[in-house]
């Protein structure tokens, strides 16, 4: 009962935070003019003077005192519909947000929205799970750009250079194409404007010896022409000793405006980092052991973690998890007139990363197990294996539309048509030694030995990947009457896959390697209708074939025989209520997916046959008075697998889907100008369900609650020192259970504290 009491207990809270986005407006709204903007709002709700708006389809950031529904967030596709009009559930987090709250990357805010959490290993690093499905199966994209996927490609954003994260819940193939049935996620980078010179800086300092700064601004170089650059670096000995992630990322942008009607856009993001290398804390045989830590894990094979591991680093010394990517864009509009509109965006991306580690711990409970060099391993001692992966990674894109307003009947509409198309090469070079077990370490005290050596890891195992897609896509929205729209789209695609593998002699294995051409269809169809001017309920159906839920680069012939297939229903309702101080959204679902492919090690994949999910999410923001402000969700999330075997030992059918939790909360309340003094207040709240560990659900993680505290200082004008502690109750919890890595799980963060200033002229 305690997961139902707790979400209970949010639904008298309230939800995500405030962001809008002046865009071509909804062509429904009979006050819409070609460019909208919302006045900023200064500590006692006064208006102040607006940014000059940008004419076209330029996104100008603007703050109100809640969550407008008004707000046209790009990730809900091509239409410039706002959020109440969109059929569909998306979620806005802002730049100003994520600063206030602490959030140093991009995940950390994506995990503030209803039924989204985060987890993953450094071997796939910032996963994110939502309505049920994870990895792969949501979408990640760069100012609207696609990656490649998720888990092998994608790396933690430094929150300091973007302007928001942008998420949008369930499929979307119709819109990007591509493997998106959880949910897509925009990370949309900061724009230079013309109203003035502009500058940001971030220095903070906390526990593990954790740094972040930020320096950044915006100046317009002439009345045509302005810039953009951010640089920011974070820094850590992590909270497992020995990790020491760190980043740098460095953005730029240059805006060109010659007339009202034509913007051209180049941007530039580089991004260097070195990856945390914990890879978790190995699960021991309790009964031999002893020692167990409570409250974090219970097992039908007595499996657990033991005091004496806590916090232990089980890694090598000279671990290895870096990346260098450089990703140049370049975004052209024309509006040609009132009722048509071009838009183009041109992107070329360039990755190198590099893995290698000791990745997978296995806890030996029975002599007879030896290492590579042909010792015994001891029982009680805890095994290691070796792992590397080379990866370089060339992508080539294009996408072209065009929005046409007229008139049908009488009655308004938009439509959009464009295509896409883009070259993908990726390289991956890999290799294992030839042993089960490369070494071993101690339990208790686990040594800091160098990566080594090992027979069978020379020469490396070669796999080339080449994806060229290219698709034609289309969206309308027909306004039947002033309160009842009709929104539509359709995508089809032809995508080329050419999967190659080479022995570790250089021989071309044809035995795994395939080719494949495939065209995936993909719709969505819903009806809006207005119940008042300012609460609305919706519904839509919404198609999604694409490539399988796991990494293609990691398939073989016979693993990847067809495309998978989604269908989502979905209806829901949002509303902006007491004057606008109350802003809220519901929504419920219902996902099947068929044919997906799993991960079931570090270098295999699986073939499930169905995954069902439902649920429910709802959000809600208030603005009690110029003091307080309460926002907080809740999501409830039902997910299963159909007929599954993930190995001949295991039948997953039936089972839970792993690191899925049932609820999920969230709860911020702030009091601003306490006593009329300079100060705000922060307190938030996280919960997170009990959730399976493993595709058998022999094992399961238990739920857990966070409270972060905060105090912000008004010290001087435009300057706010902040102090946070972030779980303060310390409380023990396991954050993630990576299933191809089965002997280990990842430990959450402690109790940590931070001290920042940041400052905005």
């Amino acid at each position: 009962m305690r997961p139902v009491s707790y979400a209970l207990s949010l639904l008298f809270g309230i939800s995500c935070a405030p962001a809008a986005y002046a865009a071509t407006p909804d062509p429904s709204d009979p006050k819409a003019s070609p460019v909208q903007t919302h006045k900023k709002r200064g500590a006692q709700g006064a208006a102040l003077p607006a940014a000059k708006a940008a004419a076209g389809p330029e996104y100008i950031t603007a703050y109100g005192k809640t969550a407008p529904l008004q707000a046209t967030p790009v990730v809900g596709g091509k239409l410039g519909l706002s959020i109440q009009h969109t059929p569909g559930t998306i979620n806005v987090v802002q730049h100003d947000v994520m600063m206030q709250r602490g959030y140093a990357q991009a995940e950390q805010a994506a995990d503030s929205a209803p039924g989204v959490s985060s987890g993953g290993s450094p071997g796939a690093p910032a996963q994110l799970m939502m309505r049920g499905f994870s990895g792969s199966q949501v979408l990640m994209l760069h100012d609207g750009q696609y990656f490649g996927p998720t888990t092998m490609v994608n790396r933690p954003q430094n929150s300091f250079n973007l302007e928001s994260v942008q998420v949008l819940k369930g499929p979307s193939s119709v819109l990007y194409g591509q493997g998106a049935v959880g949910g897509t996620v925009d990370m949309r980078t900061r724009t230079p404007t013309f109203d003035g010179p502009h500058a940001n800086a971030l220095i903070s300092y906390g526990s593990f010896n954790t740094w972040n700064a930020g320096v950044g601004g915006s100046v317009p170089i002439t009345q045509t022409l302005a810039l953009r650059t951010d640089f920011s670096r974070t820094s850590s000995d992590g909270f497992v000793k020995g990790a020491d992630p760190h980043s740098d990322d460095f953005t730029t942008t240059l805006l060109w405006k010659p007339t009202s009607k034509f913007t051209a856009r180049l941007s530039m993001d580089y991004l260097t980092d070195r990856l945390s290398t914990y890879y978790g804390t190995p699960l021991v045989d309790l009964s031999q052991t002893g020692g167990r830590v409570g409250g974090l894990l219970s097992s039908s094979k007595g499996l657990g973690i033991t005091r004496a591991s806590l916090w232990r680093y089980y890694n090598v010394r000279d671990g290895k998890a870096g990346s260098v990517n450089a990703t140049p864009t370049l975004h052209l509009d024309w509006r040609v007139n009132s009722h048509v509109l071009f838009h183009n965006s041109s992107y070329f991306i360039y990755a190198k990363r590099r893995w290698n580690n000791a990745e997978s711990l296995h806890y030996i409970g029975s002599p007879g197990s030896t290492d590579a060099a042909g010792n015994a391993i001891a029982p009680g001692s805890i095994s290691r294996d070796r792992f590397y992966v080379y990866q370089n990674q060339h992508q080539v894109g294009d996408t072209l539309h065009g929005q046409f307003d007229f008139s049908i009947f009488g009655m308004k509409n938009r439509f959009v048509l464009g295509g896409d198309a883009y070259y993908l090469r990726f390289i991956r070079n890999r290799g294992f030694p030839s042993a089960n077990y490369a070494d071993s370490v101690s339990l208790v005290s686990p040594e800091a030995t160098p990566l080594g050596s090992f027979a069978g890891e020379y020469p490396y195992s070669k796999s080339p990947t080449t994806m060229v897609q290219a698709g034609l896509f289309l969206e309308d929205v027909l306004t039947i009457r002033d309160n009842l729209r009709l929104v539509g789209g359709f995508r089809y695609d032809w995508l080329s896959l050419d999967r190659q593998n080479y022995r570790q002699n250089g021989q071309f294995n044809a035995g795994t390697s395939f080719k494949g051409h495939y065209n995936p269809s993909n719709f969505r169809i819903g009806p809006v209708f207005d119940i008042t001017k300012n609460v609305s309920v919706y519904g839509v159906y919404t198609t999604g074939e694409d490539p399988p839920g796991s990494n293609l680069f990691v398939a073989n012939r016979g693993q990847f025989t067809g495309l998978s297939h989604s269908r989502q229903g979905e209806i829901g309702v949002k509303a902006s209520l007491w004057d606008g101080r109350f802003t809220t959204t519901l929504a419920l679902y219902d996902i099947r997916r068929t044919r997906i492919l799993v991960a079931t090690g570090p270098d295999t994949v699986a073939t499930a046959g169905v995954q069902k999910s439902r649920g429910l999410e709802w959000q809600g923001d208030l603005a009690l008075n110029r003091h307080w402000s309460l926002s907080g969700n809740v999501a409830y999330t039902y997910s299963r697998y159909g007929s599954f075997r993930p190995n001949a030992s295991v039948d997953a059918s039936g089972n839970e889907v792993p690191n899925v939790p049932a609820v999920t909360a969230n709860l911020w309340a702030i009091w601003s100008r306490v006593g009329d003094l300079p100060l705000d207040l922060g307190a938030g709240m996280r919960y997170v369900s009990a959730r399976k560990g493993d595709y058998a659900n022999t094992l399961s993680m238990k739920d857990y609650a966070l409270v972060n505290v905060f105090a912000g200082w008004h010290a001087y004008k435009n300057i706010t020192v902040y102090g946070r502690i972030d779980n303060i109750g310390n409380k023990r919890f396991i954050q993630w259970a990576d299933t191809g890595y089965s002997g280990q799980v990842m430990l959450g963060a402690p109790r940590s504290f931070s001290i920042s200033a940041q400052a905005d002229f």
